[in-house]
């Protein structure tokens, strides 16, 4: 309902909104019917009625021209008699001129139009053959000409059947822009035999019975003029619209006609804007001047008493009542949010330390060892949060031995960024120790990390140690994503195996190791589950297979475009899904 009662004050509401609404609806509803009207049955009519008469001046044009001829029918019954034998000329003059002259030359004194059937029989065979080839290239140059002129689609002579079955056409005009040939489309050549369609087949006996009306047929609009009947056949005159150039005559008379529903739109729009103007604009620009005076002033008396001047019993009367006592009380609310706001200040301040303090520790110089030649290494870290719980880490145990590490702590945020520094440094300090193996270090720093650890953290790792001179290397996996191989001139595969539990869980756990070896040409892929459980909205994960997949794309061995190229794939899968987990991808290729 667009009115109701104020429980408070017992007034009557009236919504703008409601009010607007129905004064659009009726002006649309006028607007609707004088648009059907004027545009749908105007137009389309009028134009229809254009093309009727158009056609019956062309009809009355073209049927003079052909019966100067005064024997015209008999001609038709010629040209019908020798189809396969008359060498006509279509579209140009100049071999008729000459066939016209040697023609006269021969039979002095004899009259085109005027020869009888007798002075017509009374000729030789071959005179009576270029006679009807001239008068048959006369007739068809004549309508070219009104094709032309009159920019329809086409205009032609046809002798139709008795039983209006199938028609031969005699004369067919051309614009000279399209082909001619006996195909559906093309300007048909003499002799050219077309069955009709049910609907020609009714309009031209309608025709016969002087009922003219149009037929469709094809994308075609067909009308029909009788001319006069020979022996067996119906000779017609016929022209034909195309119904898509039909429909772009009514598209223009639309939107001509458009004009005028612009104009009553217009008018009606005025009227609207009127209406707006006194009963919504003035009063909201009130309430408007009135909550910035507030916000300049913070005077929320002088509000109240502006305000009670908006007297309107609907949304924007109950819209200035609301502000005047939101005022009143927003007050109170300011001290309190400069005390939020600081906190939250000095919260951002220091989270904005920890964050650099997170990178500062990461190696972000690319390359790290330009002065070693046996592998290229690029690797980054994209927290989910300001700071991040997962790390990666590459350093030399000795000359020979490359230590790559790439881990994710369990949860997110400050926590868990406290927590992957201490196991970062762990890692980093026992490896570097050069005793043990991988899963050595793994059982060390998992005694380490399990002590006080009572929040129950927990840090998925692997640890690989590779000899540079021989590609040799030892890893281990605590409960981390699987690595993605790619052999020289394969391509990327993952590495499955069984792994350990993660560090930080229970003390005096043993962890498995595996050895392996990179050939030159190798390339090493690993990464954390924020890749492969990276979502779009469709809560659909990314996976392992997309992450082979955008590994495969690439076919470059710099380890920085390989990551780029996952990291695209990411986001256009994501596309506006939020990023719940940090994304983190370590690249390595061994030239050795």
């Amino acid at each position: 309902m667009s009115e109701k009662i104020n429980k408070e004050n017992g007034k009557l509401e009236v919504s703008v909104f409601y009010e607007v609404l129905i004064f659009f609806l009726v002006g649309t509803i006028i607007i609707g019917i004088v648009s059907w009207f004027t545009i749908s049955s105007i137009s389309k009519r009028n134009i229809m009625t254009q093309k009727v008469h158009q056609a019956e001046n062309l009809f009355d044009d073209l049927g003079a021209y052909l019966c100067q001829y005064e024997s015209i029918d008999y001609i038709m019954e010629y040209w019908l008699e020798h189809l396969d034998d008359l060498d006509v000329e279509y579209d140009s003059k100049e071999l008729t001129r000459e066939k016209a002259k040697k023609f006269l030359k021969d039979n002095p004194g004899f009259s085109f139009t005027t020869a009888t059937i007798a002075d017509i029989d009374n000729l030789f065979e071959a005179d009576k053959k270029a006679y009807a080839e001239i008068v048959y290239n006369n007739c068809l140059i004549r309508m070219n000409n009104m094709l032309i002129a009159y920019k329809i689609n086409y205009i032609y002579c046809m002798a139709a059947d008795n039983d209006f079955q199938k028609c031969i056409f005699l004369l067919n005009g051309s614009d000279g822009k399209g082909k001619r040939s006996n195909n559906f489309g093309d300007y048909y050549l003499l002799g050219t035999t077309v069955t009709f369609t049910e609907s020609q087949r009714e309009l031209l006996k309608q025709t016969i019975r002087d009922s003219y009306s149009m037929a469709e047929s094809n994308g075609y609009v067909d009308r029909y003029e009788p001319l006069f009947d020979i022996d067996g056949y119906h000779v017609f005159l016929g022209l034909t619209y195309s119904i898509q150039e039909v429909n772009k005559e009514i598209l223009g008379a639309t939107v001509q006609g458009t004009m005028y529903v612009l104009l009553f739109q217009l008018i009606f729009a005025i009227v609207c804007l009127i209406f707006i103007k006194v009963y919504v604009t003035i009063p909201l620009r009130k309430v408007k001047n009135n909550v910035d005076y507030y916000e300049d002033t913070k005077n929320s008396a002088e509000v109240v008493k502006n305000l009670s001047r908006v007297k309107l019993n609907n949304e924007i009367g109950r819209l200035s009542e609301s502000f005047s006592n939101m005022a009143l009380e927003i007050d109170n609310y300011i001290k309190e949010v400069k005390k939020v706001t600081a906190e939250k200040e000095r919260i951002g301040a220091e989270l904005n330390v920890a964050t650099r303090i997170q990178e500062d520790m990461l190696p972000r110089e690319f390359p790290p060892f330009p002065d070693r030649t046996e592998f290229d290494i690029y690797a980054n870290m994209d927290p989910a949060k300001e700071v991040g719980g997962d790390f990666y880490d590459f350093f030399f145990v000795d000359d020979d031995h490359l230590a790559l590490v790439i881990a994710d702590v369990s949860g997110k945020g400050v926590p868990a960024a406290l927590f992957m520094v201490i196991a970062k440094t762990l890692i980093k300090i026992r490896t570097s120790s050069k005793k043990g193996s991988p899963a050595e270090i793994f059982y060390d720093v998992n005694n380490t990390l399990c002590e006080g650890n009572n929040e129950q953290f927990f840090v998925t790792v692997w640890l690989a140690v590779i000899n540079l001179k021989t590609g040799e290397g030892i890893a281990a996996n605590a409960g981390h994503e699987h690595p993605i191989l790619r052999h020289k001139g394969g391509e990327f595969k993952p590495v499955i195996y069984k792994h350990s539990q993660p560090l930080g869980m229970l003390e005096d756990m043993k962890f498995r190791e595996h050895e392996f070896k990179l050939e030159p040409g190798d390339s090493l892929f690993v990464y954390t589950d924020g890749v492969t459980e990276a979502e779009n909205t469709c809560h659909e994960l990314f996976g392992v297979d997309r992450v082979a997949t955008a590994l495969n794309k690439c076919k470059s061995d710099d380890p920085k475009e390989l990551i780029d190229t996952v990291r695209k794939d990411i986001d256009e899968f994501v596309g506006e899904a939020d990023q719940f987990d940090d994304i983190t991808m370590l690249s390595f290729f061994y030239r050795g």
